[in-house]
């Protein structure tokens, strides 16, 4: 600014003050008023550009902030669980693309002919034309608040610090499940569960198949059932990995079988048996 200034003003130093004074507002006005325009045209592209480029359609939005709550929970434990905190972002970084903004580009898919599998993907950049499955965006949501509960139990109780860690190294894991089934079919899709209640290698009927997620069991999480009375019964979930077990009420007594680990990802289809007393 100085170097302009002293080009403004002729080489001859002997220049009458009074010419100097005259000169002096109308070189500020016009350099305030350059200064002006510029900061204008910066605020107009701050207030414009990011409702432009950034705010998802109505039909994405609950998605959308799912993501940004696993966002927040990433970097709210930057300092306390770097390593997690690293997983939980880039998964973020990579659902946001898979599940909001057309998807992968052909060098990120992880096949050819499972990725166009009801992908509905444009690969333009542009937001999806059809949102994730209501069941998908509410486990994602699910796990979105259960990352930011135990991301300040985790800050805030020193001695739940363990605790917590493996919670969120679980979320973190079960995020990278859906990324790779995402990146192999597509936009969020469910899996379908097929459950089948046997005692003695046969069949038993009449029991109520429950589920959680593995990556929330070791909190207070809430337990869902199938729809139907076994057995067999199926349910539609999202990619991840569960705990899934069978209740019974005999009498007075409510029979309970030792949970098993499904793994709902890869096939359209996952099959499991539960072994009943």
């Amino acid at each position: 600014m100085h170097h302009a200034l002293r080009s403004a003003v002729p080489g001859d130093i002997r220049m009458p003050t009074t010419r100097l004074i005259e000169d002096r507002p109308r070189r500020a006005y016009r350099w305030s008023c350059g200064v002006c325009c510029v900061l204008s045209a910066l605020l107009w592209l701050v207030l414009v550009s990011p409702a432009q480029v950034l705010s998802p359609p109505p039909r994405l939005e609950p998605t959308a902030i799912a993501l940004a709550e696993i966002r927040q929970c990433g970097e709210n434990i930057s300092k306390s669980a770097p390593d997690t905190s690293f997983k939980l972002l880039d998964a973020q970084r990579e659902l946001t693309l898979g599940l909001l903004k057309g998807g992968y580009s052909n060098g990120q898919a992880m096949g050819g002919s499972g990725y166009n599998r009801g992908g509905n993907y444009s690969r333009e950049g542009d937001w999806l034309t059809v949102p994730p499955p209501k069941e998908y965006v509410e486990d994602l949501s699910h796990e979105a608040r259960w990352c930011l509960q135990v991301a300040n139990v985790l800050n805030t109780q020193p001695d739940k610090k363990e605790a917590a860690k493996e919670v969120l190294a679980s979320i973190a894991n079960d995020l990278h499940i859906k990324v790779v089934d995402c990146k192999a079919w597509g936009a969020g899709r469910l899996i379908t569960v097929i459950a089948n209640t046997v005692k003695n290698g046969q069949p038993d009927a009449g029991w109520t198949v429950m589920y959680k997620w593995v990556s929330v069991s070791g909190l207070n999480s809430s337990e869902l059932s199938f729809p139907q009375i076994s057995t067999p019964t199926s349910k539609a979930l999202p990619p991840g990995v569960y705990a899934v077990y069978a209740t019974k009420q005999v009498g007075n007594t409510l029979k309970k079988t030792e949970p098993i680990t499904v793994s709902a990802f890869q096939d359209a289809k996952v099959k499991c048996e539960i072994p009943v007393p």
